[in-house]
Order: C-alpha cells, then structure tokens, then sequence
C-alpha cells in the first residue's frame, strides 16, 4: 500500500470542480450550504502587508495546505488567509505512518511537506489560479482581490539558500509560467475563464519555521534574509518560551495532563525569552528599515514524549486545545514587550475563543487541529460566519474597532484559559459502534448501537425537530416499551457516544425522549391474542419489555408479580427522579395490549412447573434482596438495606434516620439513597472504596448529590458497624489505596495499614444486590454465582424456560434489562415461528437534507438541558423541556443513521468520497470445476442497503490515519477497508489487494493478486478473471459460462455483483472521477 500522494492535472481539477458543481452545486465533496461568500464591506475585511484580506482566516500551514482539493476547499468555506505547508530542501523524508492522532488534543509526527519542492510549488500556483477562478464558476462575479496565500519555509539557513530552494522562491514570486500553463488549458475547456487576471506573484509574506531546537543566532539570520528579499515575515515561536516550569505547571498543572510529558531536551536548545526579545526587536528594526512588516505566529507544536503509543517514534508534537492557554499566556508576555507587534495565532484557537482572540488585537487566525475533526473543512464556514455576527452585534466597524481594549481582554482571556473547563483534561471517548468497518453499507449510529433496546435515536429526533411529538413517541415505542420510565432514569449510554459530542456536547437524548412521552400521544389497541400462551415471572422491566414484544406478536402473556404493584425496582425510584405518572403510563400502554397482571401472586415452586399451563415461561423476577456488607455488627438497629430503605419511603413509611447518615456504596442505587437521605433532612456522606471518579453510579447523580449537600468519603471500606446501647452510632472503615487495574479496567482498592471511625445516626448499605427468592431450591433452571445460567437465546438450561434482565446480568439499569426483555420474546417468536413485529425501511434523505446535516456538523449550538428543579424536596430534580426547547435541541442531531461521512469530513486531502448508488437485492452465481467443465453450484445473497457508499480515492492518499481516529466502527480504517480507487492505470497496476479501476461501462478489481473485471455490453453483464468468462443477465444470472482455466473449489461473484452495483453509482454520482487516466 502507498503512502505517497500522487497529485492531478490541472485540467483533473479543473474538470472535477467543473463537472461537480454542474450536477451537486458541491465542489471537492463541500456542499453548497458551506460556501462562504465575504462581503468586503463587511467589518471581517481589512488590509494586511498592503493588500486587501477579506477574511482574516485559514488553515495554517499543514495538512490543508499542500494540495490543490485541499486550498480549495479551505477558500471555498471562507478561508482567505492560507498558510501554504511547510517547504524545506530535503523534500524525500520517509513520514512514518500513522502521522496524526486527532482524537482529543492533537498530535502528529508530520512537520514538513510531503511533495518534492517542484510538485508542491505547482501545487501552490494552480491552486492560486483556481481560487482566482472560483468567483465566476460560483457565479458570484466578486473581483479576485481579498485573499492572501503566506509562504512558510524551514528550516535552516543553508538550505533556504540551496538552488531548489531559491527556484521555489522565484516562483512563487513570480508564477507567470505556471499561470500560463493553466490558461492553456482553460482556452480548450472552458474559454470565458481563460482571461480572468491572476497575479503572477503568489505571495508577498513568509511564516518562518524552525526545528525544535533551532540556534536563536539561526532564527535570526534566517528571518533577515526573508526580509531582505522583500517579504513580509512572521516568526513562529515555541510555547517552550515560557520555561519548563511554567510550560509544566500549565500544562500537567492547571490543565491536568498529566500523562503529556515535555521532556527536558525541549527546552535544552530551544529559545529562551530573553534571547527572543532581543531577536525580535532587532528583525523588527530591520523590517522597518526594509519597508516590510514583521510579527510573531503563535505557536510552534510542543515537543512530547510519544507515550500513547497510537504514533511511531520517541517523540511527537502537540497541537489543539491544551495549546490554547500556553500560547495566549505567552502572547500576554509578548505583548508587554512589544505592544504593537502584529500576531498571528494558531495554537487550540475555535469558533469558541476566536472573537476573543480578535478582541486582544490579533491579525490572523489559522487551525489544523481544530479542521481535522468531524465537520472538517466546514468548521471554517462557522467561523467566518460567527465572527462576523459578534462583529456586527458590538457595532464594530473593523477589526481594529474591536480590538481597542486589547490589552486588557488579553488579561482576561491569559488568566480565564487556565480554569476554563475547555481546556482542561477530560476523558474522552470516540463514538464507537461495535461491528467492523465493511467495504460497503457503514452508516450506523452510534447512539443506537449503544442502547440495549436498538432505540432508533435519530428517527425519533428527527421527528421531534418537525415538532411532530406524536410521531416521536410512535418511533420510540418501536423499540422502547417504557419510554416514560426511560426518559427520565435512562443512564442514556447513547447520549455518551452522540457524535455532537465531538463538535460541541452530546444531544440531550434522555432529555428529548422525556418530552415526547410528555407531549406526543399514541393510541395503543388489543392483539387479538390467539397465539402460545406465556407466562412471564416479574413485572419488573425486563418482565414488562418482554410482555409489550410478545403481546404486540399476538401472544396470549400473563404477568406473575409478586409485589401489589408493577415496576419492579422502578417502583422503589425516589419519586424526585422516576415519577409514579411515568412508570404508570408506561404500564397503561402495556396493558392496553391484552396483557393479563396478576398481582401479590409469586411463583411458586420449580418455574419450569408453570409449562404445564403455558407454553412458554420468561423469568425476570430480578435481584429485589440486599446484598450484606458482611461485617461484624451488621444487624445492629439503625442499620438498613438501600432496597429495603427506598420501598419504605416510597411506601410512606420512611425510618428515623437521625441527623447524621452514612452510605456504603458507590452505585446509582446508593445515590437513590444518599439523595432521599438529605430530602429527609439528614445530613449524608457516601463512602466509598475507590475514589469519585471510578465510581460506578452515573456521573450526573454524583454531581447533583455534591451539589445538594452531600459528601463523598472515598477511598474507605467499612469493616465494623459501631452500636451504642444496640443503636448504630459509626463505621469503622480501612483506608484502601488504588491499586492495579481490575478486569473491569477500574483500579483495585488495595488495604493500607489505616483504620478510621466515621460517626453517624444511621447507616445505608447499598453495595449490591441478591437473587435472594426460593424459586429455584428445587428448579433444574441452573445457577451460577446466585445468577441464571443462559444461552445466547437467553433460554435457560430447561427448554421453553427463558432467563434475562437482572437475574441472568446481576443487577442493571433497566434499559439492560428491556433489552433482554426484547431479545427473549424475539427468541420465543422464533421458537414458535411466530413473526416478530416488523419496523419501517430506513429513511433515505434528499442531497438537500444532506447539505443541511454537513452545515449542522460544522456549527457548535449551546445545547438545551433540563433545569433544576426541586433541590431538597421530593418534586422533580430536573425539569423537562418545554416543547419549544425540545424543538430546538432536537435540530441538533446530525441524524447519523442517514449519514456518516465522517471519512470525508475529516481527511484534508478530499480523499474519501460519497457516492450516490441505487440499493440492490440480489443472488450471485457460485462455479466449481466439474473435469473441463464448469458448473453453477450455488448461489449466494447479496445486498446492498444503503444509498450512500464511500470510495476512497488512492491517489490523494498519504495514509496520514485520520479517518481511523474517527472511524465509528471498532478497528475502521477508511482508507484501507473501503474500495480503493486508482485514476492511474499504471499505479493500479503495482497493487495486488483491494484496487480497482473504473471507466465509463466497465470495472477492474484486485482482490489477493487476481484482477476481475465487469463490463456492461448492451444486455446484462460480462464478467472475466483468470478462470471464468461469464454473460450474465441484468438481474446477475448467469446466461453463459465459459472456462479459461480450472480452479480449485469455489469462485462467488458477489464481489462482482457489488462491483456492479458501485460502478452504476459512479457513473451517476461522480462521473468526473471516471475516464481520467489518459489526461494524466
């Protein structure tokens, strides 16, 4: 596989945006909704180096900078101040791949271009002329003037002064020939833009970069020389000039990552401040003597110690958002030595901060880091567009207007990017679904493979934006038979892997599906039930989701609860989170069904007894027992189980808990506790074995338990209950240390030596739960470890028995427990084949609705969140939504069951492509050899699901590992698992695995050093490989076969029937990309 970018012609480009926008209105896969056009009159426009910028960012010199597709794009979404990469004389280094990481804070082992100093001089000068033409291709007729293109060289003198290096700078000086070229091809295919005016100079200013480590005497020479050539020059400076202590109390300190290590040898050769000041001010006297400017960019990446271990090599460079409060802390002390010295900056800026960052005086802003997430080359757009909005709502005229408190807005901004939160070390996790990355169909969401219940999150959001709330809770109950319980204690591990969330926060998901239970109505009618008859054990959540399935199946289902009421542990939820209403609701559409609740009415006996008056039985009668701490004192009055404790308040028989509670515990149920403990007037600490952030509750309960009052002792195991006169009155705890990491992936708690007392009027155990229940004694249902034993069916080690939620998982959340619910009547249905309830086909959106799903994915909106509520008292703790609130929140969901495109988004070099296909049904032929003959054997199934397939384009590939880092799927590699495009016959011709080539009509393949190919003749198909030629009809069945040369076992032309299925859709989707090789 290659790792070296193979550019297009002119004329490639030229006829691919050509072609592109005629059919999309997109260009280099932009949608239209992301162009940006500038308004010179608007206050964004100004002059810099005596030329007009109408918009004073761009991508800084990088991975956005090196290629044609990739300038483009950058101006085409509002760039106008582009920082080409990064050109050096020794232009044939080996990058090692990966060389980015992107995931949170950025970085990578890349730090120069990876053309040869020619190639990337070409590149720099079509992509001049191309950003000259773009005006009049869009339509917009605006005068060419406004964008600015800035040189960045390195990275030492020498080579600086090397011949190559020196034609570079010639050229870019003066790109006559280039331009020339260009025309020429222009007057063959498009004539009316052969004359347009481009200037022959490319650009007039320089960003210096030098190696970390670089001699100030060099920096100093180098940058002279620049000026002494004319050019306007800024210096990058190292985040290294605020010393290892300050860098280190910054970074590891105030930030928290402490797992980014500086090591010494960064700072060992690298520029200390006070050399800096006086290079500075002596390359600033020489600029002006020279009638040039000079300014400072700022910063240079970080060097690090490489010990995440995603990048190869020792060392690898920081960049992103923990850059952010180095260099504007830097840029504060830059600023006190030379107040009027122009800065550009680039370290962590985004759309959050970059108002902030004009309002202390800088000129330029460029990003890569910030580009290179989801939303990509669009994030660009939202910047233009809210920068403007802030400039026009100040009533500023121009940037200077709003920069004229500079100084002290830099103050603020030094001293606020050290506590804010955005900054700061946070886990992050990448959304994932679980399955592995195909060649074909990859669109999944990430919030509904992380539901146990497959919520079709999207669809009901969707609805939900339309204000359509009947039709969203019509979606939810699709999959979701408890939506009004769900929507308000769901631990909502969807909401933990939402793709928003790596733009700006998570939808509210939990939130919204509380409003459509609250707003929306459905009307629920009897099944008629002639179906088997079941009885399910519990009504608990797993017992209630699998009567819902089952009912709506046609089932005749009997519920058997012990309890007088239903709900099972839900019906124990303080009333402060779980409302009764919404457990009632909730059961209400249930039963509406035809489903039979008996009440007070316990199995008795073995289970597998009641299949002698049903057919099938499903026990889910849960884990409703305490689990004992098992120490010394335990039955001591005062002393209460957190289930035994929460039913009696829900009862109304709350216990005298005296002033001072204790709760052993870390769970949700420990919460529940806790927090029902301060509503009853006590005063409570949590104790706890590991420490706050291992604990296993739901982080936003921890938080509102601290919040209204709570404590939290970590790091403490109780081992003695204390009495007084047979009355608790203290724990007696072991100080624990955090030790190695568990199966679970959570630390230890490791015993110390230290004993301490905590005292206390009561004590709530809540460290976990028991089957506890006889209904087993004499079962042949087995059980392991208290728990069912089941099968991946979840039917039980007894036939026509089935086990889930809590008494085959231990206990769970109750989404868990629905999920098996679903899966048991699913297998209970087909056990008794019986149809399980059927859903819609999926949605297929209109490009206008992709266009509008790429503009959401770039623009960060604060996001909508319940209000608190009742803080102390038994009224709800958050808030719903209001409708309108549920609306708006609701239309920031990037519907990611439609479309993914995040391979796209992300790659700089537009090398992952969208293609539009026709989904296909369909059966393959299977041959085998038969003596000299050949036979179909078989056939196989084939389909294709999904409209919108991904190509990845070979030749603009650096292998660079983006598209892995934000793959949705578990191990994705875009770039190497989606079919991979040749345009060049002969680089197709150097690969032996997953290529291929396409032409108008026909299709070539590699798979295992064998090539195949598909034609399309008239009639039908022709397929060939080195042992078969067969004609096969339209609909893929074979009409005639003819053997080339004998094969051992089988040859499948599923491969072939994809194929077919992928060249149709090129043909109508990009058919730019077709035909291409001869013009190379």
């Amino acid at each position: 596989m290659r790792d070296r970018l193979r550019p297009l012609s002119f004329e490639e480009e030229l006829l691919w945006m050509l072609e592109e926008h005629r059919l999309h209105g997109s260009l280099f896969g932009i949608p239209r909704a992301l162009f940006f056009r500038p308004d010179p009159a608007s206050p964004l426009a100004g002059r810099l180096f005596g030329e007009a910028l109408h918009v004073p960012l761009g991508p800084a010199a990088g991975p956005h900078t090196q290629l044609v597709p990739n300038l483009a794009s950058a101006w085409l979404c509002g760039a106008r101040y582009l920082e080409l990469k990064t050109v050096q004389i020794l232009d044939e280094l080996t990058v090692e791949r990966p060389c980015m990481d992107m995931e949170d804070e950025g970085t990578n082992v890349e730090w120069s271009q990876e053309l040869k100093l020619e190639q990337s001089a070409s590149e720099y000068a079509r992509a001049w002329v191309l950003v000259h033409l773009l005006p009049r291709i869009l339509g917009w007729e605006d005068p060419g003037e406004g964008t600015l293109f800035n040189l960045s060289v390195g990275y030492n003198l020498e080579g600086i002064l090397r011949p190559r290096m020196q034609q570079f700078l010639a050229r870019m000086a003066d790109a006559s020939e280039e331009i020339e070229s260009c025309r020429r091809v222009l007057r063959v295919r498009r004539p009316d833009l052969a004359e347009i005016p481009v200037p022959s100079r490319i650009a007039s200013s320089c960003t210096l970069s030098t190696m970390h480590g670089c001699p100030p005497e060099e920096i100093e020479r180098i940058a002279s020389y620049l000026l002494s050539r004319g050019l306007h020059v800024f210096v990058k400076l190292n985040p290294t000039l605020l010393g290892a202590e300050g860098v280190r109390s910054i970074l590891n300190g105030s930030l928290g990552f402490r797992d980014l290590h500086v090591p010494d040898s960064a700072f060992e050769h690298d520029l200390r401040y006070p050399q800096a000041v006086e290079i500075l001010r002596n390359l600033a006297e020489t600029a002006r003597l020279r009638g040039v400017s000079f300014g400072v960019k700022l910063t240079n990446t970080l060097a690090l110690e490489n010990r995440k271990g995603r990048l190869p090599g020792g060392e690898m460079y920081l960049s992103g958002r923990p850059l952010f409060p180095l260099a504007v802390n830097l840029f504060r002390r830059i600023r006190e030595d030379f107040p009027d010295l122009p800065v550009s900056f680039s370290a962590g800026a985004d759309q959050e901060n970059l108002a902030s960052l004009f309002a202390c005086g800088v000129r330029t802003v460029t990003a890569a880091t910030e580009f290179l997430k989801p939303g990509g080359y669009g994030r660009l757009a939202s910047w233009a567009r809210g920068l403007e909005e802030t400039l026009r709502a100040a009533g500023c005229t121009g940037l200077g207007d709003f920069a004229r408190d500079g100084v002290a807005r830099l103050e603020e901004l030094a001293a606020s990017s050290l506590e804010d939160p955005r900054y700061r070390f946070a886990p992050v996790r990448v959304p994932r679904v679980p399955t592995p990355l195909g060649p074909f169909d990859c669109v999944e969401a990430p919030c509904t493979a992380a539901c146990p219940v497959d919520q079709e999150v999207p669809l009901y959001v969707r609805r939900l934006a339309r204000g359509d709330f009947d039709g969203a809770l019509e979606g939810i109950l699709r999959r979701n038979p408890l939506p009004g319980v769900t929507g308000h204690v769901c631990p909502h591990p969807c909401q933990d892997r939402c793709t928003r969330s790596q733009i700006d926060e998570p939808v509210a998901i939990r939130a919204l599906k509380r409003a459509a239970e609250r707003y929306g109505r459905v009307s629920v009618s009897p099944v008629p039930g002639n179906g088997p008859k079941v009885a399910v054990v519990g009504a608990g959540p797993s017992g209630l989701a699998a009567a819902r399935e089952l009912a709506r199946a046609g089932f005749r289902v009997t519920v058997l609860e012990a309890r007088d009421r239903p709900g099972g542990m839900m019906a124990l939820a303080p009333r402060f989170r779980l409302p009764e209403d919404a457990l009632e609701g909730d059961v209400v559409r249930i039963e509406a069904l035809g489903v039979d609740f008996r009440f007070s009415s316990p199995a008795e006996g073995p289970p597998e007894r009641l299949l002698e008056s049903f057919d099938g039985v499903y026990l889910a009668s849960g884990f409703p027992c305490d689990a004992p701490l098992g120490i010394p004192g335990e039955g001591t009055q005062g002393v209460y189980g957190a289930l035994a404790f929460l039913e009696g308040v829900a009862r109304g028989q709350a216990p005298d808990l005296g002033p001072r509670v204790l709760v052993a515990g870390g769970g949700n149920t420990a919460l529940d506790a806790a927090r029902t403990a301060l509503r009853l007037g006590a005063s409570v600490r949590l104790v706890y074995r590991r420490c706050l952030d291992q604990m296993p509750a739901a982080k936003e309960e921890v938080e509102a338990f601290l919040a209204e009052g709570g404590e939290i002792r970590e790091l403490a195991s109780p081992e003695e209950v204390l009495s007084e006169g047979g009355r608790f009155r203290g724990l007696e705890c072991r100080r624990n240390r955090l030790g190695e990491a568990g199966p679970d992936g959570r630390p230890c708690p490791v015993p110390t030596e230290e004993r301490f007392s905590l005292e206390g009027s009561a004590l709530i155990v809540a460290i976990g739960q028991s089957q506890g229940t006889l209904l087993f004694s004499q079962s042949r249902v087995k059980l392991e470890g208290g728990r069912a034993r089941a099968f991946d069916s979840l039917v039980s080690t007894v036939p026509g028995v089935y086990v889930g939620g809590d008494l085959v998982r231990g206990p769970e959340t109750v989404v868990a427990a629905c999920g098996d619910g679903r899966k048991a009547a699913r297998s209970l249905c087909h056990a008794f084949a019986v149809p399980f309830p059927e859903e819609e086909p999926p949605e297929v959106p209109t490009e206008e609705e992709v266009e509008l799903l790429k503009l959401r994915r770039a623009v960060k909106v604060p996001a909508r969140r319940e209000g608190r509520g009742d803080a102390r008292g038994f009224g709800l703790a958050e808030l719903p939504l209001t409708r309108e609130e549920a609306v708006e929140e609701a239309a920031r969901c990037l519907s990611c069951d439609l479309v993914c495109d995040k391979c796209v988004d992300v790659c700089p070099n537009r090398a992952n492509l969208a293609v539009r296909v026709r989904p296909a049904w369909g059966t393959a032929p299977v041959f085998s050899c038969r003596g000299e003959g050949v036979r179909v054997t078989s056939s196989r199934e084939v389909r294709v699901r999904q409209d919108r397939q991904i190509v990845h384009l070979e030749d603009l590939c650096n292998h660079c590992g983006n598209c892995e880092t934000f793959c949705v799927h578990q191990g994705g590699r875009p770039h190497a698992d989606k079919p991979r495009l040749f345009l060049s016959p002969e680089a197709y011709g150097m690969e032996e695995e997953n290529a291929f080539l396409a032409r108008r009509g026909r299709i070539a393949w590699k798979e295992g050093g064998i090539e195949a190919s598909l034609e399309r003749p008239p009639r039908g198909w022709l397929y060939r490989d080195p042992f078969l030629e067969v004609e096969l009809l339209p609909s893929f069945g074979p009409r005639r076969v003819r053997l080339r040369c004998p094969f051992p076992g089988e040859r499948s032309l599923e491969r072939a029937f994809l194929m077919g299925v992928l060249l149709e859709g090129m043909e109508g989707s990009v058919p730019y990309l077709l035909d291409r090789g001869e013009n190379r």
